[in-house]
Order: C-alpha cells, then structure tokens, then sequence
C-alpha cells in the first residue's frame, strides 16, 4: 500500500492529466461529490472558484492510491473515508478517479480544501507522515505488504536523506532523455579515459554535451535540452582546482558562454528533434491513426450524442411552452386586457399609470410569457454552456494524449539512434584493436630485423677488430 498526497493548484491540468487515456488503458470517473458538475473539469473548476473567495494559493489536495494487491471498491471507499477523517477532510466536496496501467488498478482523489461556512482553507499539516499511518494501518487491515521504507520504522533514521533524486532533476532526465546517473557515469568515463583536455572536449561533443565557462569562472557542462551542470559535480573525488589544473590547454576566455553553448544545443537540438519528428511521424502513422479514431469515437459519444439529445430536449421544452402560452392567450380574459392595453399606450398620458399593471405578470399574461420564455432561454444557454465547456476539456484531453504518443515515438527513435551509436563507436572500437593487432607483429618484425641487422654489425666490427692491421711506413710486421 502506498500514498502519496500533496496540496497543489492548478485544477485544469489536474483534471486533463487525470482523464489522460494515452498513458492508462482504462479511466473511470467513479464518483463527484459536492458540486454542481458531473465531469471532472467541471467539478476542479468549481473547486477552485469557491477557493477564489480565500487566500488559499494551493486550493486542492491531490491522493494517489496504489495498493499492492486489488481492492474491491467497498475496501477503496472505506481506505477514502478513513483518509479523508485522518487528514482533516470529511466532507469536503471530493473527485474519484480509478486508473487501470500497466494491468493494476489505482485511484486518485481530489479534495477541496475551502471551508465553505468559514471561507477559510482547511489546514493539512504533517501530512506525509499521516499518511504512512494510514498505509500501515490499512495494509493491516486488508493484508496488504508495504514498500521497505514504510514496513521498517526507522524511527529518527528516516529523515536522513536518500540518494533520491529531486523534481528539478527528473524533469531535467525527462528533457534530456538522459538519467543523471548516466550523465554523471559518461562524463567521468570521458574525463577518466582522455588523453588531454583537447580529446576531453571532443569526446564531450561527440557525447552531445557543450564544455563551456560558468558564471564563477568555473568549467560547465551544457547538455541538450540547455541545463547547466558544474564539471567538478559530475566527477566523483574530483575538486575544482583538479579540473582546472587537467583542462589548463583550454583556457576559459577561449570557451563559449553559458548563453552561446544553449544557442548551439538548441540549434542542433532543433535539427535533431526535426529528425526525429519527421522519423517518429512515419513510424507513428498508424498510431496516430488509431489514436485520432479512438479520439473521434471519444468524442462522438461524450459530446456529440449528449448535444444531439440536449437540442431535442430543448425543442420539446419550447414548443411545449410555446404550446402553453397560445392556449393561454387564447382565453376571453387574456384577450380583452391585451386590447386595454394597447388602448391605453396609445394615451401617453395613461402609460404612466397603466405601466405597473402592465409589467404585472400576475395581471399581464404576455408579460409573465416574456419572463418564462427569458428565463427557459438562460437554462438552455446554461446546459449548451456546459458541452462547449466539455467541448474544450476534451480538446485539452487530445492535446495531451497526441504530446504523449510524440513523446513515446521520439524516445524509440532516440534510443535506436542511441543503441546505433553506441554500436558504430562499438564497431570502431574493434576495428582499432583489430589494426592494432594487425600492426603488432609488423612491428616486432621490424623490432627483431634491426636487432638481426646490430648484431651482424656488431659481428663485423669484432672480425674487424681481429684481424691484422697492416704496416705503415717505416713498420714492418711484427
């Protein structure tokens, strides 16, 4: 059993990542309490507008439920009930939603957190760890296992940090494409293996990252969605002055800034990423087809079935009225005080006097019409209202689910590229060993010849030496 809970705003996005379909393989709106909308939009925009009246800036509290086994919805609704009375919620106007990913089933639930008879937001306080006595106290009560952090109290353990990565990283690694682990692994395995600070800088762009000066006359590292990374933090046991001391033949003056390396990354970033559109969109031809198709069968039936059924209830409703009205003009009374009162407008000076009566609807049958057809008029503007506001969540929906399916195909084509890469840098690799291999005995051979050829030089001046040596002038052999 594991939750995970946060107050947050931002109620649009919420509901628009909520009714994703893209990334969940089933999405059920299971209840909608308190508000007068029935969708999920709806139902966060009216949270939010209630919260308008309050200084609340995080007006919502966002549960996700994520059990380790199935649950039934009995079992679902009383874990709710028994969170909600923990955190401070009951009663608060609430949304359910159950995803199914990845075959598990999961439910999220979205609170109100406006106090509607103070206006005040209700304060949540130490929720994280109200939350760990729930998941313990409901894995109990249902069976279910917990997650080592939560099955061990580790009592004043638990708030030393964890090699966790934080938000601002995981969206860095989901902009990239690149963990910061990896990152970190490949920059020290280039630092580690160059020769000079030269090779260093090339093996960096050949890995798609920019060395460039920091702000603090410090050596950075650009990678290509443009975040900034300190050299010396991408290397274990390795401090600043050790990275200026091994990149001194590459003087700061000489590197781009921080601004001009983001410029080329974007550049080729974009090249890059045209590439891989133009790649994902031929690849993904079918799976937009088919998401497009599942998109208009969406549509067709939460929109276009209920505007169709919606205008037929309209049209019935106002001939209905219409119907009643001419019965109701029809009558002897209602005729003759039509025809008083067009008598007395044409007297200017009776317009004043009959204009109370005449606005009466008691008294004024065709004043009392006007008023119903008005207020018949706004009720219908008020429900076409609410499927244009649909109209506009499912386009958000679509929106949403199309970045989703780019983003997937994108990754594949990335990391084939990738995997092809790596196996081109592979192939080199065992090509150099091969030469190197090829060229070792040639070069022994060259070895052992010019020692072959010194020894027998060596031979020849030892004879040379042995020899005789002939007599000079005026000598005679001895």
């Amino acid at each position: 059993m594991i939750l995970k809970g946060s107050q947050r705003a931002g109620g649009r996005d919420l509901a628009t990542h909520l009714s994703n379909e893209y990334d969940n393989e089933r999405i059920e709106i299971a209840s909608v309490r308190g508000t007068v909308a029935d969708d999920l939009h709806g139902a966060l925009a009216e949270f939010e507008a209630v919260a308008a009246g309050t200084r609340a800036t995080k007006p919502l509290y966002s549960l996700s439920i994520n059990p380790s086994a199935p649950l039934s919805r009995a079992q679902y609704d009383a874990a709710i009930d028994h969170i909600e009375n923990r955190l401070g919620l009951t009663g608060q106007p609430r949304a359910i939603v159950f995803h199914v990913k990845d075959g598990r089933e999961h439910c999220h639930v979205v609170w109100s957190r406006t106090d509607i008879d103070t206006m005040k937001a209700i304060p949540i306080s130490h929720d994280r760890m109200k939350l760990r006595t729930c998941a313990r106290e409901l894995a109990h009560a249902y069976g279910l296992s917990l997650p080592p952090g939560l099955a061990e109290d580790r009592d004043d353990a638990r708030f030393e940090k964890t090699p966790e990565i934080s938000f601002a990283e995981k969206a860095m690694a989901e902009a990239s494409g690149i963990t910061p682990d990896a990152r970190r692994a490949a920059i020290a395995a280039l630092y580690h293996s160059s020769d000079n600070a030269e090779s260093f800088r090339a093996g960096l762009e050949r890995a798609g990252y920019i060395l460039a000066q920091g702000e603090r006359r410090t050596y950075v590292v650009v990678d290509r969605a443009g975040h900034i990374h300190a050299l010396a933090r991408q290397i274990d046991g390795i401090k600043t002055r050790d990275v200026k001391a091994r990149l001194e033949a590459l003087p700061l003056a000489g590197l781009p800034t921080v601004d001009q390396a983001r410029a080329q990354q974007a550049a080729h970033d974009k090249a890059l990423a045209e590439r891989l559109r133009e790649q994902a969109r031929a690849r993904g031809a079918k799976s937009a087809a088919d998401l497009a198709t599942k998109q208009e069968a969406r549509r067709r039936r939460a929109i276009d079935a209920k505007r169709q059924a919606l205008e037929i209830v309209h049209r019935a409703e106002r001939l209905s009225l219409h119907a009643a009205h001419k019965a109701e003009q029809d009558r002897l009374f209602n005729r003759i005080a039509g025809k008083v009162f067009a008598l007395f407008d044409r007297v200017p000076a009776l317009r004043s006097v009959i204009l109370p009566l005449r606005r009466n609807p008691a008294i004024n049958a065709g004043e009392r019409h006007r008023l119903e057809d008005e207020a018949l008029d706004r009720r219908h503007v008020r429900e076409q209202r609410s499927i244009d506001r649909r109209v506009a969540a499912l386009d958000q929906i679509d929106a949403r689910e199309r970045r989703g399916l780019i983003r997937d195909l994108v990754r594949s084509v990335r990391a084939e590229d990738l995997i092809r890469e790596a196996r081109t840098q592979q192939r080199e690799c065992e090509a150099h060993e091969a030469a190197q291999e090829m060229t070792a005995p040639t070069a022994d051979a060259a070895q052992a010849a010019r020692d072959e050829r010194r020894a027998r030089m060596q031979e020849r001046l030892e004879n040379a030496r042995r020899q005789p040596r002939r007599p000079g002038p005026g000598q005679t052999w001895e």
